[in-house]
């Protein structure tokens, strides 16, 4: 049975060891902690548990001879579970690939990672350090928060935490029962509770399906409508999502950036030919939006790219083609509208330019809860890649996931409800539109397997409203906003969804329902 591992970070003075001798003050299995840092208190606590302390200057040799001295620690002692007090100046990327080791990979596994800091230092330490802090802040599990006297001084801090990493738990340090039980409850990981999820469903439908049926809601009609929509997007959604994680472990930032030209023409071009190669999800298309801003690349073209990449790369037009049965108008129309429209969204950042600028001064938070930060690119070993590469898949199918279940369960709901006659009429163009672009923020699926979701809108809406949803909803829905309001001020981004939403809106209508106004 692999060992668990539980590794404390924060930086030095934040209080890491008096939280060791806290919570570890009673424990009765034999512990081995490892000190990559150790500060001017010591540990009180001597039965049953060693300690192995590690040096950033052993960083500077191999990284397999510090894992293999571990290796033979554990073989040695045999511990029940490793304590680790991590160097908060030093990557945490490194110790995720030290634990990819090959040795100490069987042997053991990260299970919770605790973050220790004060309320008094932390907004500094932010604006400070950034990008250390917001690497530690995204894998953590648990954040423990020390001397935050006020309720104000503590909520305001952890909503700046839940916008790095929306899945931590947070708590006062003088919580000790609560942040006991949360370090030493197993919990379920997302498969589980994905599986978990399928059987209440199952029970919930067996439960009240007599009572459904006799209210007259025809729940079978409904759940054939969505197994049918789900089953077909769940393939594009995992090939969009595999080759996206792909992009964001293996391609750097750098190599994207230095390919833009700052020029008008050359760059809105360079944008739509990019956004074509790279089928990326929100989570890789954001940051390297921002990415480029913050290298001199003109918020125009920036802005193309992140608007375009999303519906002109190959994946989309693959399921766009299957879910529309093979008809080609469609695919090139969205094409074509998709690339229209993120030129038009570009050009009118060129003409009314921001005058601020549109990065805030907060901390860098377009990260995603995979735990693929700014420092993924330092992970450069082929197995640790790997690692990140898997990780990334997962987390992010699953995060996605969730928004898929949502939109394919509405439209099912929507098919039995809503008469078709309704929104088809010629009178109701403008508002079916206005309704499926609304749909497609509020439902904010992911561009390779949204097309099966819009294709069953076909017997409620027109197809010029359905052509709404497919280009509005990937280049701005809830999720996008959630990543950009960590970097970006309220005002742009406010910009952004109102021209992007006009843009679009009048495109659709005037071209997209020219061509497609005899589809239905």
């Amino acid at each position: 049975m692999k060992i668990p591992v539980y590794v404390i970070t924060g930086f030095l003075g934040e209080g890491k060891t008096t939280f060791l001798n806290k919570i570890l003050k009673d424990s009765a299995v034999r512990t081995l902690l490892i000190q990559f840092e150790s500060g001017e208190e010591e540990i009180s606590f001597k039965i049953n548990l060693s300690i192995m302390k590690i040096k950033k200057k052993d960083f500077e040799g191999e990284g397999n001879d510090i894992a293999y001295y571990i290796y033979e620690k554990l073989k040695e002692i045999k511990p029940n579970e490793i304590w680790i007090e991590w160097n908060g100046i030093v990557k945490f990327s490194v110790l995720y690939e030290l634990f990819l080791n090959p040795s100490l990979y069987k042997a053991c596994f990260l299970k919770k990672v605790i973050h220790i800091a004060s309320a008094r230092n932390f907004e500094n330490l932010i604006l400070k350090i950034g990008g250390a802090v917001t690497e530690q802040l995204s894998n953590c599990d648990i954040l423990v928060i020390r001397n935050a006297d006020k309720r104000s001084d503590f909520q305001r801090i952890k909503r700046m935490i839940h916008s790095i990493n929306a899945s931590s738990k947070i708590f006062k340090m003088e919580e000790d029962k609560n942040i006991y039980k949360h370090i030493f409850h197993r919990g379920n990981n997302q498969i589980e509770r994905f599986l978990l999820g399928i059987l209440l469903f199952i029970l919930a439908y067996i439960l009240f399906i007599p009572f459904l049926i006799k209210i007259n809601i025809p729940i079978n009609l409904i759940l054939t409508m969505f197994l049918s929509v789900l089953l077909e997007s769940i393939p594009f959604l995992l090939i969009g999502v595999l080759i996206s994680s792909f992009i964001q472990i293996f391609i750097s930032k750098e190599t994207m950036e230095k390919r833009f030209p700052k020029k008008l023409g050359p760059g809105l071009l360079y944008a739509i030919i990019f956004g074509f190669l790279l089928p990326v999800c929100d989570c890789a298309a954001i940051p390297i939006f921002k990415s480029l801003i913050k290298k001199g690349i003109p918020i125009y073209v920036a802005i193309t790219f992140m608007t375009a990449s999303p519906i002109i790369n190959p994946v989309v037009i693959l399921s766009t083609y299957y879910a529309f049965n093979g008809d080609l108008l469609i695919v090139f129309t969205r094409l074509g509208l998709g690339i229209i429209t993120s030129v038009l969204i570009g050009l009118a950042f060129y003409i009314f330019p921001t005058k601020e600028k549109p990065l805030s001064l907060g901390f860098d938070s377009t990260l995603c809860n995979c735990g693929c930060f700014d420092g993924t690119e330092s992970v450069n070993t082929i197995t640790s890649k790997i690692g990140l590469f898997l990780r990334h898949s997962q987390m992010e199918f699953f995060s996605v996931g969730k928004f898929l279940l949502i939109g394919a369960f509405a439209s099912s709901i929507f098919q039995v409800v809503i008469k078709k006659s309704y929104f088809n009429s010629n009178s109701m163009v403008a508002v079916s539109l206005l309704i499926m672009m609304v749909l497609a923020f509020l439902f904010s699926l992911c561009s390779s397997s949204d097309a099966m979701i819009a294709r069953s809108f076909g017997p409620i809406f027109p197809m010029s409203a359905i052509m709404g949803f497919l280009v509005f909803g990937p280049m701005i829905d809830i999720k996008n906003v959630i990543l950009l309001s960590g970097s970006f001020s309220k005002k742009f981004i406010l910009k952004m969804i109102l021209i992007a939403f006009i843009i679009c809106f009048l495109n659709v209508f005037l071209i997209g329902n020219f061509i497609l106004g005899g589809i239905v």
